[in-house]
Order: structure tokens, then sequence, then C-alpha cells
């Protein structure tokens, strides 16, 4: 997934500069979730995955599916993809244009995770905490993961904390091993 990600963002980053420059971010947003979903479904991803199967043929099938709702400038994307075998990050290629959307939008989004569940005061809290350090409109959304014992861990993009007691445990454990 990390190594998806790795190539997803290039093609994310000039997606997102053409879609800015032309005032289209909704409109390419939108195409590309709709991409992510058809690369995303479990016959489609079995048929990118036969040997059979080129790269051309995935990109004519996401063409043809996707008919006039693909502007010619996200299937430009989808061509420049296929002719690097690169379809295979099509999702992340979204995920990340939509991080980038969002940062635009000065919107983030976090992820918590915690032991419990957290309370309205905590989310009230830590809401603002974000908020105030990412100076954006922080989009949160909680997990619940028993098997940290306490704490919480907190991802915003590439930003992680993680304060849970199985990871300080973790840590113990390994500086206890040396």
């Amino acid at each position: 997934m990390a190594e998806l990600i790795t190539i997803a963002r290039p093609y994310a980053e000039a997606a997102f500069e053409v879609a800015k420059d032309e005032g289209k971010l909704v409109e390419w947003s939108e195409q590309l979730a709709n991409l992510s979903t058809i690369v995303s479904d479990e016959a489609m991803v079995a048929y990118m995955a036969s040997t059979s199967v080129t790269p051309e043929d995935v990109l004519k099938l996401l063409v043809d599916v996707m008919d006039s709702n693909l502007n010619s400038e996200v299937k430009n994307l989808l061509t420049v993809m296929a002719e690097n075998k690169r379809l295979d990050a099509l999702s992340e290629v979204a995920e990340v244009f939509e991080e980038l959307k969002a940062t635009e939008d000065k919107r983030v989004r976090a992820t918590v995770i915690s032991a419990r569940k957290a309370t309205v005061e905590q989310k009230k809290k830590l809401s603002a905490a974000l908020n105030a350090k990412f100076d954006a409109e922080v989009e949160i959304t909680y997990e619940e993961d028993p098997s940290l014992i306490s704490g919480i861990k907190i991802k915003v993009g590439d930003w992680a904390i993680d304060g849970s007691a199985l990871s300080q445990l973790n840590k113990l454990g390994a500086a206890i091993a040396q």
C-alpha cells in the first residue's frame, strides 16, 4: 500500500494542479471517485490481475464504463497511467487528490483510534486542538480498538501520533531487550 501511495502521489499532484488551474476540482474529484470505485470492485481487481489483460484493455474498459462522464483531461491521466502500467494505483491517486483538495478547501481529515469510545467532551477538546494545530476545519473519524489498552492514535495525512499504552509498552519492551 505504501508503495502505491508513492507511485500515486505524482499523478495526483499533477491532476490536482490541472483541475485547480481549470477550476474543475469538484468535477475531477467526482470522476476520480467513480474510477476508484470501479477499480476497487472485486471483479475488476480480478480482471486487472489477469495476465492476458493489458493496461490498454483496462483503459478501454474504464473509458467505456465512464462514457460521457469522463472529461478529456481525466482520460489523458488514465492514458498516461496505462502507458506506464500504473492503473493499479488509481484508487490511491483518487485518495491523494482528495487530500490535496481538502487542504485547498482548508479541510483536513483525521482518524482517531482509541481504546474506548470518546466522550462528547473529549471529542470537543480534540477537535479544537486539531483545528488549531492544522489551521483548518478537521473532519474526525473515530474508531475503537480495545487492544490499545488506553490512550489514542491520531492520523492526519502523513502526520501521525501514537499515544496508546500498547505503543508505550512495546517501546519499553524494545528498550529492555537491548
